[in-house]
């Protein structure tokens, strides 16, 4: 592990994060600005109808079954916002606890769509529903992942894909990241807090290369 002054480390630790935590409840919070903005104009438009009907206009049901179905859904969108973030919140809640490896990682990679889109790349996530369970840290797994998938996104072209999967053995369970070619040549304090994440999820990791592209292969010890 990469040595640094103790007052460094500890605010490098902090600063990481802090930041990590503030990029996805600001990008969660984007999103839901948009939600509320779109109910907010349907709400207008309903207030026109409404004016329209008091003047002695009709109302097309077509108008109105079209406002319910788009508020309906930007409901239903800002829900499942909210359940995300709740549930990436609630990482926080313990050092270390037993936790579902797969619920914990298709939220997390649900969250991070957004960042994805914004540079024109999809984002495949696990499609396996069975309970994996683990012990160990999820807030410090999923900020792990993130840093790795910022790195690919950085250095991704419009349409690229960047795939995540699980697989499990007898002894280890393994978090794939498969993407570009992330430029890794990361500056001390970066690989500072790249291996103080892997020694406290007592991880290890190996990159597999392909053309064009790369597999980070994440193992993980299995729970006792």
């Amino acid at each position: 592990m990469s040595e640094l002054p103790d007052n460094e480390s500890e605010r490098l630790l902090t600063d990481n994060s802090l930041a990590f935590f503030g990029a996805i409840t600001a990008s969660i919070s984007h999103e839901l600005n948009n939600v509320i903005s779109i109910v907010d104009q349907n709400a207008g438009l309903l207030e026109d109808l409404l004016c329209g009907f008091r003047n002695g206009r009709t109302i097309p049901d077509e108008k109105l079954a079209r406002i319910a179905e788009t508020v309906q859904r930007q409901t239903q969108r800002g829900l499942a916002l909210v359940r995300r973030l709740n549930k990436f919140a609630h990482t926080v809640d313990v050092p270390e606890t037993e936790f579902d490896l797969n619920e914990t990682i298709v939220n997390l990679g649900n969250i991070c769509t957004r960042f994805a889109e914004l540079r024109k790349v999809r984002l495949v996530l696990p499609t396996e529903n069975a309970r994996l369970p683990i012990t160990g840290s999820p807030f410090l797994l999923q900020q792990y992942l993130f840093r790795v998938l910022t790195r690919m996104l950085k250095v991704s072209s419009i349409n690229d894909i960047i795939k995540l999967s699980l697989s499990d053995d007898d002894n280890m369970i393994m978090v794939s990241v498969e993407g570009p070619l992330e430029d890794y040549e990361a500056e001390p304090h970066e690989r500072f807090i790249d291996d103080f994440l892997l020694q406290r999820l007592r991880a290890t990791t190996r990159y597999e290369q392909q053309a064009g592209g790369v597999t980070m292969i994440l193992l993980l010890p299995k729970k006792e």
